[in-house]
């Protein structure tokens, strides 16, 4: 994931529970987006669905809530700390969820073993998703649903008054695009599902509006522009102006920001 950020090993990053929180925010910003996407993964009572990148866990409860007491939920993260605070989550909701630490390049699962598998912004922090994706593929039934959700970092939606607030937000995309594995991989999805033999192929594109607090936090935005100070594109009393012109347009109540964002399902052969 963010090579700068920590997100690429959690674990290691010594910000492990500063990540988890976030991943939470983000959970909740995007939720009305992903329980759009439940339906496309076919569940019922009974079936049986594998969240590959879970994360802090918010997605598999809610996924049990949908396969019901006779399903199977399991989820996979990368990260010790990620899966940990996934348990809790479980436990919290008093779900029985399957949850390991496992790469999505070796899915610890036999072939053919789920009615479903999704991963939600999990390919952009991958050097190999076409790998990833091939391996969700060999754990699903035939007749079984993959989706995946990813953003494309370049088409990020801001409002911009000023010339130098433009100069300055492209800088920081910038930033953001190199601290990003994939950042553009949600626009390539589509091609990636074909390419891979899936049937039924559909996309579905979201935009996600975000509020000042969330575009603060939520896109690391003060992490980019002192990335962008160091990189030389701006300085740092524009970087600060730039700050205090979104400032004013949110007191001024004219913000306004969105993330583009893609789903696409299809079907295992």
């Amino acid at each position: 994931m963010n090579r700068q950020i920590g997100f690429s090993d959690v674990d290691t990053s010594e910000r492990a529970g500063e990540l988890v929180a976030y991943l939470g925010r983000l959970s909740e910003l995007l939720a009305g987006i992903r329980r759009k996407d439940y339906p496309r993964l076919g569940l019922g009572p009974g079936s049986s669905v594998l969240d590959v990148g879970c994360g802090a866990g918010e997605v598999c409860v809610e996924l049990g809530g949908l396969v019901g007491p006779e399903g199977r939920v399991c989820g996979v993260d990368l990260s010790e700390a990620m899966v940990e605070a996934a348990r809790v989550a479980a436990r919290n909701a008093g779900a029985s969820i399957e949850l390991r630490v496992a790469s999505a390049y070796s899915l610890p699962f036999d072939d053919t073993s789920f009615d479903a598998v999704r991963a939600e912004r999990v390919f952009q922090h991958l050097d190999d998703p076409d790998r990833a994706l091939a391996e969700m593929q060999r754990v699903a039934k035939p007749g079984g649903r993959i989706l995946v959700m990813d953003p494309d970092h370049s088409q990020h939606g801001i409002s911009l008054e000023t010339e130098l607030h433009c100069r300055v937000h492209d800088a920081s995309r910038a930033a953001l695009m190199r601290m990003i594995t994939n950042p553009r991989v949600g626009t390539r999805l589509l091609g990636m599902f074909r390419r891979a033999g899936l049937a039924d192929v559909q996309q579905v594109v979201h935009v996600a509006e975000m509020g000042f607090s969330d575009y603060v936090h939520g896109t690391f935005l003060e992490e980019r522009l002192a990335s962008a100070v160091r990189e030389g594109d701006v300085t740092e009393e524009e970087a600060r102006e730039f700050l205090a012109g979104l400032t004013a347009q949110h007191e001024q109540g004219t913000f306004y920001a969105n993330a583009v964002g893609y789903t696409v399902v299809g079907t295992r052969p």
